[in-house]
């Protein structure tokens, strides 16, 4: 009886999932062009200040990055990086009678739509970075979400033609409600896919 009944329903998947397939079908072809371009993923580990008044270069907190980057133009590159900062922050409980905000030890994630400016260098390239992103700050229990902006440099030293070391400086302003400003100092490893 099983295999009986293991006949009867063998395609009934595939017609459940004609418009997933389709779907799939659709997006490879359209991103295509760009998998054509040259295009790298990496990881960055490194460390965070939150700036307050004055910077003390200590970087006691710490980074955890991935990205992927296409290039545009022969010098210009899109990168979506996302990550996550273990560093103090403040949020506004606003789950009492009386808003209180709560400090702490605490995570930040963020996404990053950035356009990527290089430039050769004779030891391999350097960059100027831009864009905007989303960060979502938790401690607790509580979290909050808003819009933020990030700016940078960064250096790719080639090893071999495939792989290259990166090292990257960040600056982050976040819209939060006390405004928060970190900068972190990252390093790690960049895979090219030609």
């Amino acid at each position: 009886m099983i295999s009986r009944l293991n006949h009867c329903n063998a395609l009934l998947i595939v017609r459940r999932m004609k418009r997933t397939l389709l779907l799939v079908a659709f997006a490879s072809l359209t991103t295509a062009p760009l998998m054509a371009q040259s295009s790298a993923f990496g990881l960055l580990i490194g460390g965070a200040q939150q700036l307050h008044s004055g910077v003390d270069f200590k970087f006691s907190n710490s980074v955890r990055e991935a990205f992927y980057e296409t290039s545009l133009e022969p010098d210009t590159l899109l990168r979506i990086k996302i990550g996550e900062i273990q560093a103090p922050v403040t949020l506004r409980d606003d789950s009492v009678a009386a808003p209180a905000t709560i400090s702490g030890t605490g995570k930040i994630d963020h996404a990053d739509f950035l356009v990527d400016y290089r430039f050769s260098e004779v030891f391999g390239s350097t960059g100027l970075f831009a864009g905007p992103g989303y960060y979502r700050q938790r401690l607790n229990g509580q979290e909050e979400s808003n819009y933020g902006l990030s700016a940078g440099v960064n250096g790719a030293f080639p090893m071999t033609r495939r792989y290259a070391l990166v090292l990257e400086a960040t600056y982050h302003w976040i819209n939060f409600h006390d405004r928060a400003r970190y900068l972190t100092a990252t390093g790690g490893v960049k895979i090219r896919f030609p």
